[in-house]
């Protein structure tokens, strides 16, 4: 296996951050551009509120390994995973789904326990296949708090894999702590490390260095074993001739093909 092979993108629809979080360049690329432009091979498809044709973004996704879909809302209303099943059943590649920002602002707490282990069966025991789950964790929410953190661990746990996220550039110093930490919280885990190519934290470009070393420190513990895979954020900004994103192209290049 090679390390591209670790490689997700976190898709949006194109153009969704147009004008927005200090961007003022107008972006085209979609998903699928983005995977083949940075050489990833893997995607989270998370439409972020904006109706899409589901069926159309799997058409596009065909030639990729593995595809998830953000499916928050299923916390409330564990039925609407039908349709990522049925889905799956026409998209082999199909393989997961995931939920963003569970943690955030105390989001997953209205979501009674017994949904997430109903969903976990659902996932896993279904005429299709078996998919797995993820969860969005940011270094801001765990770490800070013991009990805070025990309080938690019971909805990790029903998780099949972690993405670790920093949303502030700033606290990108913070993460070799952080990390040590996550692997505390999440020992029956699986793990990825999200990696911001802008700075929407503190809206504002994100710069090589920043992106560089994370990048650096993700492929380190990937080889370890420790984790295994980095997720690209995002597609809105790819085609905009930012510092970052060029860094992190070359980056891929350098570093894609290597076994693993």
């Amino acid at each position: 296996m090679l390390l591209r092979d670790r490689f997700w993108l976190w898709g949006h629809p194109e153009g969704r951050y147009n004008n927005m979080y200090g961007n003022d360049k107008i972006s085209r690329m979609t998903p699928m551009e983005c995977c083949l432009y940075l050489g990833i091979r893997n995607t989270f498809m998370v439409p972020v509120g904006i109706p899409v044709n589901k069926r159309q973004y799997n058409k596009s996704f065909t030639t990729l390994r593995q595809v998830g879909w953000e499916c928050f809302e299923a916390g409330a209303h564990p039925e609407l995973l039908e349709d990522y099943i049925s889905a799956a059943a026409d998209f082999p590649n199909i393989g997961c789904v995931v939920l963003d920002d569970f943690k955030n602002e105390g989001r997953y707490k209205s979501f009674p326990i017994e949904n997430l282990i109903r969903i976990q069966e659902r996932l896993h025991e279904n005429p299709v296949k078996r998919l797995d789950s993820w969860m969005v964790l940011y270094t801001s929410l765990f770490g800070n708090d013991p009990d805070d953190d025990a309080a938690f661990q019971p909805y990790m746990d029903l998780f099949d894999g972690i993405i670790m996220w920093t949303w502030k550039e700033s606290d990108v110093p913070l993460i070799p702590e952080k990390y040590e930490i996550f692997k505390k919280l999440t020992p029956k885990n699986r793990r990825m490390f999200g990696c911001y190519l802008y700075n929407f934290g503190e809206s504002r470009q994100a710069t090589p260095e920043a992106v560089l070393w994370q990048l650096d420190f993700y492929r380190e513990k990937i080889l370890l074993g420790e984790a295994e895979g980095i997720v690209f954020h995002t597609n809105t900004m790819a085609d905009l001739d930012y510092p970052a994103y060029d860094a992190a192209l070359e980056w891929t290049r350098k570093h894609g093909d290597e076994e693993i």
